[in-house]
C-alpha cells in the first residue's frame, strides 16, 4: 500500500513539474526599479507620453502571442525594445502565432488559468466569448478615441465595450498585372462581376498552365466580395444580431466566385490549405496569374518577393455593383485573468504610435488605424489609392463573434468549391448561423 502511495505521489510531482509555463497572469515578484523619465521629448518622437502608473509598477515580465507574421518582424522588435529601453522594469517575451490558431490558443489558455498578457485578433470575438479584459477605463484614461477611424474601433468594441486596441486596418482591392492586360488588348480592369468573369476568361491560356484569376476559399475574404454587391451575412438591430447567409445576393455571388473555377476554368480551384492568402499570391508573382483580390498587404509581399512581377502591378476596386470590401485589420487584447494589463495597454499604444505604425505600413504593409497618419507621403502611392477610397465603405465581419457560425460560412465556401449545391449549402449554414446567434451569451 505504501509503495502504491509513494508512486502516486510520484507521479503527482512530475505532473506538477511538467504543467505549461505558458503565459505569465500574474507576476509574484515585487522587486522594484527606479524608472525614471527619459531626457527627451517621447511625445516629440512619435511615441506615446511616459506613463507614471507603468513606470511605478514593480518588475512585470509580459508574455505577448502576435500573428506569427507580425511577431518578429523588425518594426513590431524596435518597438519593444525601444519600450524597454523606458520601461526597465517591464520585460517582454514575444510568441509567434498562426492567426488561425490563436482562437483555440487562447481558450486553452484562459480555461487552464496560464494566460498570456496579450494576443492578437480580433478583440471584438474575444469579448463576445468571455476570453478578453475590458479596457474601457484604460482608454479613458489614455483619452485619444477620436483619433482613430470608426473601423478601427469596432474591431475592439462588443456591444459598447471595449476589449483591447486596435494595431492595423485594412480592406480588399483587386490587383493585376497591367502589362498582361495591356497584351492582350484589355484598356482598363474590371468594374463589375461580369467583366471580371469575361476578362478572366480571356486572359486564360490552358496550354501554358495561365489563369486569368486567382480564387481562395476563405470565408473572411469571400465576404468582402458580398459587401461589394450590396449584402452582408449578419444584420443588426441595435446590438440584436439577425443571420442572413442564404440571402439571394449572397446566393449568387457564391455562385458567380466559385464558377470562376469550376465551371469557366479561368482560376485554379483554391487548395484545400489553412493558409489560403499564399496561393494567389505565388501563381501572380510567378506570372502564371493575371488577377486576384487581396489586401495592401501583399503588395508589400510582392514588391519583396517577386519584383519582376511589382514593375507591372496595377491595383483597383474590387469588381462589383456596389462599394466597399471587408473591414479587416487585427486589434491586440489582454486575454481573461491575465494580472498586467495595464503593462499590456502601455505596450499595445507604442505599436500603434506614430513612429511604429507608420513603419507596419512601409515595411509590413499593415496600414494605420489613426485618421492623421494617412496623411503621410507614404499614402500618395497610386496603388493604394483603391484601398483607401474602399476603405470609406468597408464593413467588419462580425461572424467571428459566433465560433460555430464562422466555421459553417468558412466550411460552405469550401463546400462549394468541392461541388456542393450553393443553395442547399447556405441554407444549412443558416441555420447553423441561427441557431449560434440564439445560443450565444
Amino acid at each position: 500500500m505504501k509503495k502504491f502511495l509513494f508512486a502516486i505521489l510520484a507521479v503527482l510531482l512530475v505532473l506538477s513539474g511538467c504543467q505549461s509555463k505558458t503565459g505569465s497572469s500574474e507576476n509574484k515578484s515585487n522587486e522594484k526599479i527606479d524608472v525614471k523619465p527619459p531626457s527627451r521629448d517621447l511625445v516629440k518622437d512619435g511615441l506615446p507620453a511616459f506613463n507614471e502608473k507603468v513606470a511605478s509598477l514593480p518588475k512585470t515580465d509580459l508574455e505577448i502571442w502576435l500573428a506569427a507574421d507580425y511577431a518578429n518582424e523588425k518594426p513590431i522588435q524596435d518597438a519593444i525594445n525601444e519600450f524597454k529601453s523606458v520601461y526597465p522594469n517591464i520585460s517582454v517575451k514575444t510568441v509567434g502565432i498562426e492567426w488561425g490558431e490563436m482562437t483555440n490558443k487562447v481558450k486553452l489558455a484562459v480555461s487552464s488559468g496560464a494566460v498570456p498578457d496579450m494576443a492578437h485578433n480580433h478583440a471584438f470575438a474575444f469579448g463576445a466569448q468571455g476570453l478578453a479584459e475590458p479596457v474601457d477605463d484604460l482608454w479613458n484614461e489614455w483619452g485619444e478615441e477620436d483619433q482613430f477611424l470608426p473601423g478601427g474601433i469596432e474591431d475592439i468594441t462588443w456591444k459598447g465595450t471595449k476589449y483591447g486596441v486596435p494595431i492595423d486596418i485594412n480592406t480588399l482591392i483587386y490587383l493585376y498585372n497591367k502589362k498582361t492586360f495591356e497584351e492582350n488588348g484589355i484598356k482598363a480592369p474590371p468594374t463589375t462581376f461580369d467583366e471580371l468573369t469575361e476578362i478572366s476568361k480571356k486572359l486564360t491560356n490552358k496550354k501554358k498552365g495561365q489563369f486569368g484569376f486567382v480564387t481562395n476559399a476563405s470565408g473572411w475574404s469571400f465576404f468582402g466580395n458580398v459587401v461589394a454587391e450590396g449584402s452582408n451575412i449578419l444584420t443588426f438591430d441595435g446590438d440584436k444580431a439577425k443571420a442572413n447567409l442564404n440571402d439571394p445576393i449572397v446566393v449568387d455571388t457564391m455562385k458567380k466566385y466559385t464558377d470562376l473555377a469550376l465551371v469557366h476554368k479561368a482560376s485554379p480551384v483554391p487548395p484545400p490549405q489553412e493558409r489560403q492568402s499564399d496561393h494567389p499570391v505565388a501563381m501572380f508573382g510567378t506570372g502564371r496569374a493575371a488577377s486576384f483580390i487581396s489586401g495592401p498587404w501583399d503588395i508589400a509581399r510582392i514588391q519583396n518577393e517577386f519584383p519582376d512581377a511589382y514593375k507591372n502591378l496595377a491595383t483597383a476596386v474590387i469588381p462589383a455593383s456596389a462599394k466597399g470590401s471587408v473591414l479587416g485589420g487585427g486589434s491586440l487584447f489582454v486575454p481573461k485573468g491575465s494580472k498586467n494589463k495595464v503593462a499590456s495597454f502601455e505596450l499595445m499604444k507604442w505599436f500603434i504610435s506614430d513612429k511604429y505604425s507608420i513603419r507596419l505600413a512601409k515595411e509590413m504593409g499593415r496600414h494605420p488605424v489613426k485618421a492623421h497618419q494617412y496623411n503621410d507621403e507614404f499614402f500618395k502611392d497610386p496603388l493604394l489609392k483603391p484601398y483607401i477610397e474602399t476603405l470609406k465603405y468597408a464593413q467588419p465581419y462580425k461572424l467571428e463573434a459566433y465560433p460555430e457560425a464562422n466555421d459553417a460560412w468558412g466550411k460552405a465556401l469550401r463546400s462549394v468549391f468541392d461541388g456542393a449545391d450553393v443553395q442547399k449549402t447556405l441554407d444549412q449554414a443558416q441555420e447553423v448561423t441561427e441557431r449560434a446567434i440564439k445560443n450565444a451569451k
